[in-house]
């Protein structure tokens, strides 16, 4: 198997099991934490596919993201809120109140289709170049270049494509999808 394809299926797994952990908690409130220390449930289900749009669009491909198309005005503003890191616990209140779900089903399916056609088109040599005008291309909006979130990403800077797939793309939805399991249990 090639490790692209690899890449591909392990980004298919966690959009399924997102797309099962919103389903599961429709009937929860997405706009306060459900414990202590943890952000609500609509900041976090945004988060993930924000996560992708970002690393990929903006970082690795330094095309448009797919939040910038008119469909998903309802969503949390990127030029505002980012991909949702180092943000205010004001920000987090008015952010995951502003997530409309019926848009956020189709922007998460559209940032993972737009995902994987991307995935699909890389060879293996291609997850070992060097994205190495990530720390420039972080700055396109205001908000990926505030000082928290700057430092959020700085261990990022001139890694292998596959590595940041491993990372933000792989490592960090894994961990979200954990917690989001835990507080539906929990709920």
């Amino acid at each position: 198997m090639r490790a692209a394809d690899l890449l591909r299926n392990r980004v298919a797994a966690i959009a399924g099991v997102t797309a099962e952990l919103r389903a599961e908690t429709a009937s929860l409130d997405w706009t306060k934490p459900l414990l202590p220390g943890t952000s609500p449930l609509g900041l976090t289900f945004w988060h993930l596919p924000r996560t992708y749009d970002w690393l990929v669009n903006t970082c690795i491909r330094d095309t448009a993201e797919v939040a910038d198309g008119p469909a998903y005005g309802d969503l949390p503003d990127a030029d505002r809120y980012g991909f949702g890191t180092a943000l205010s616990p004001d920000d987090v209140a008015t952010a995951s109140a502003a997530v409309d779900r019926a848009q956020l089903e189709t922007y998460a399916a559209a940032v993972h289709a737009q995902v994987d056609e991307f995935l699909a088109s890389l060879s293996d040599d291609d997850l070992d170049a060097v994205v190495g005008e990530f720390a420039e291309r972080q700055q396109r909006r205001p908000a990926y270049a505030t000082p928290g979130a700057l430092d959020a990403v700085a261990h990022l800077h001139a890694l292998p494509l596959g590595v940041l797939f491993a990372r933000p793309g792989l490592s960090h939805q894994m961990m979200h999808v954990g917690e989001l399991d835990l507080l539906k249990q929990l709920a």
